[in-house]
């Protein structure tokens, strides 16, 4: 449109044969819209797809209400895609009506699924504009500005997963709390730049020294969060002083001075040898982190779950005793009996 509001005509963008050009079914996909992290995309292929709380599952679901095989994902010859609930206990939900157990039904484009009490499912078709544009939407979402880090709401929805993962393999999982020791120091000296990339640098190193099945995400502050399959105590204290040592010996810049920087970190950890939950590996790093703070910063220190006979004193069966990771005597500390999932 000119000056005038003349609108110009131009020539067509798609040529007489694209006109006439059979277009191919769009790629599908269900996009989480309540209940998971919303705008999370499950890739729908013409194979079959099941959806559980199973890992076994084509795409596993972490959620209480949805059953370990709760419903399969179809497609004709035709196309058209057909949803199975395979008898689950909270039953699954096309457009709010619910289906016979055992018995497809049809799913339309567009359609919202719903399994249990809580995960809403939009199944759609999306051309690779809308598909890049979903994606891009969806990472803003679950990345930390700063760092490029994944955030906390991603990690603790990820992590009940991992942790299934990694036991079912025969693994434990390690959850390493990291933090910059005398943060507060950086920023009132050096400035909120220097703050900043005192940050980077922590989540640079923690990418750099972890695995491609390893989360990573920043938990808040100048508090990180990393989850690790280990195949042991050991393994654990080892990767964690790994990521101490690469940050001690990589001082950033601040204005004209290097900086160096030391972090403190506190280690849990789950296997299949006993119970455990989000919440209470979390509550044990933290508690550990605290430690490493209280004995004097810039160590790792491990927090296990021991057997009463280890807690004379307490009276819970079960109790949380912290060990340092550097080479004395391993002598518990008085008990965290009272810490969440202890």
């Amino acid at each position: 449109m000119d000056v005038k509001g003349n609108t110009r005509i131009c020539s067509s963008p798609v040529g007489r044969e694209e006109q006439t050009h059979v277009v191919a079914p769009l790629p599908t996909y269900l996009i989480m819209v309540r209940g998971g992290l919303t705008g999370a995309m499950f890739r729908v292929d013409n194979r079959t797809t099941s959806l559980g709380r199973s890992i076994d599952n084509t795409h596993s679901i972490h959620d209480a209400t949805v059953s370990r095989r709760h419903a399969a994902l179809t497609h004709d010859a035709e196309g058209r895609a057909w949803l199975t609930d395979l008898g689950s206990s909270n039953g699954t939900y096309i457009d709010g009506k619910r289906l016979i157990p055992h018995q497809p039904f049809r799913l339309e484009q567009g359609g919202r699924i719903q399994l249990g009490a809580s995960i809403v499912l939009k199944y759609v078709g999306l051309d690779p504009c809308e598909e890049r544009f979903q994606r891009e939407m969806f990472d803003r979402a679950v990345r930390d500005n700063l760092t490029g880090l994944y955030n906390r709401a991603y990690f603790l929805e990820q992590i009940g997963a991992r942790c299934d993962q990694a036991i079912s393999r025969g693994m434990s999982i390690a959850l390493l709390m990291v933090d910059i020791d005398h943060f507060k120091r950086i920023n009132d000296t050096h400035g909120h730049d220097a703050g900043d990339a005192a940050l980077r640098e922590v989540a640079k190193v923690l990418r750099d020294s972890t695995r491609a099945d390893d989360l990573v995400a920043r938990y808040g502050g100048e508090e990180f969060l990393v989850a690790l399959p280990v195949a042991s105590e050991a393994a654990a204290v080892e990767r964690a002083e790994r990521i101490r040592r690469h940050l001690l010996q990589r001082p950033i810049r601040a204005g004209s001075e290097p900086l160096r920087l030391t972090v403190s970190i506190g280690l849990s950890r789950a296997d299949r040898t006993r119970p455990w939950n989000v919440a209470g590996l979390i509550s044990w790093a933290d508690a550990a982190l605290y430690e490493a703070k209280r004995g004097g910063r810039n160590r790792v220190v491990s927090a296990a779950v021991m057997q009463s006979e280890c807690h004379r004193g307490t009276e819970s069966v079960d109790g949380l005793a912290i060990f340092r990771t550097e080479g004395e005597d391993r002598v518990p500390t008085p008990s965290l009996a009272s810490a969440p999932g202890a």
